[in-house]
C-alpha cells in the first residue's frame, strides 16, 4: 500500500495564519502548499533595476513570512516543508490574519500601483476609500505635503505597507470604529 507523503488535510474551518519561512524561500514554501492544497499567499512588489527600467524584478513584500489559509489542525504538518521555521504567534495567542486584511492587501496588489513598505503604524485617521480601484479598501490615511497614502497595517507581523491614493478619491473617515486590524483611534 502507497501512502502519501503528507496527509490530506481536512478543512472545517480555514483561517489565515503566517509561516515565517526563510529569506527567498517565500515561493518555494508557497510551491510545497498549494501542493498539498493550501492556499497561499506571497505578496510580491516589482522593482525597476535599471535607472531606465530596462528590466524588473519580483521580490517578496514582506520578506521571511508566506500567508496560509489553513485549519488550526493542520499546522504540524507544514514544518517539513524545506525554509518553514515556525507559524507566527502574535500577542495575547493571536495567530490568525483577518480574512478582509489579505482582501484589501490582495486589491492593492492587484491594482497595480506602486505599494511601499512602510512603517508600522495602528493608529491615526482610520479610513474607507469609496470609488476607484481601492473601493472598499479600509486602511490608515497618512497625508503628506504633496500626496495622500493608504497605510495597511498587518498587525501579526507588525509590518505594513502603503499605497497612493488620488487626491480625488472619496475616502469616508471612521473614528472609533472597529476595522480588520483593530480599534482605530483618531490622533491629531
Amino acid at each position: 500500500m502507497i501512502r502519501p507523503l503528507s496527509p490530506s488535510i481536512k478543512k472545517v474551518n480555514p483561517q489565515w495564519h503566517v509561516l515565517q519561512v526563510r529569506q527567498r524561500f517565500e515561493r518555494i514554501v508557497a510551491l510545497r502548499l498549494r501542493e498539498r492544497a493550501i492556499e497561499a499567499c506571497v505578496p510580491l512588489r516589482q522593482i525597476d533595476r535599471k535607472a531606465n527600467a530596462t528590466y524588473s524584478i519580483e521580490l517578496p513584500l514582506f520578506p521571511g513570512y508566506v500567508f496560509c489559509k489553513y485549519d488550526e489542525v493542520a499546522v504540524s504538518s507544514f514544518l517539513d516543508i524545506p525554509g518553514v521555521r515556525s507559524t507566527v504567534q502574535g500577542d495575547h495567542g493571536i495567530n490568525i490574519v483577518p480574512e478582509q486584511q489579505i482582501t484589501d492587501l490582495q486589491r492593492i496588489l492587484a491594482a497595480g500601483l506602486g505599494v511601499q513598505a512602510w512603517p508600522f503604524v495602528l493608529q491615526g485617521r482610520t479610513v474607507m476609500v469609496e470609488d476607484g480601484p481601492l473601493s472598499g479598501v479600509t486602511g490608515i490615511l497618512e497625508q503628506r505635503a504633496d500626496k495622500r497614502l493608504l497605510v495597511l497595517p498587518i498587525e501579526l507581523i507588525r509590518r505594513s505597507i502603503a499605497v497612493k491614493i488620488e487626491p480625488l478619491s472619496r475616502i469616508s473617515f471612521r473614528s472609533g470604529a472597529a476595522f480588520p486590524f483593530g480599534i482605530a483611534h483618531i490622533t491629531s
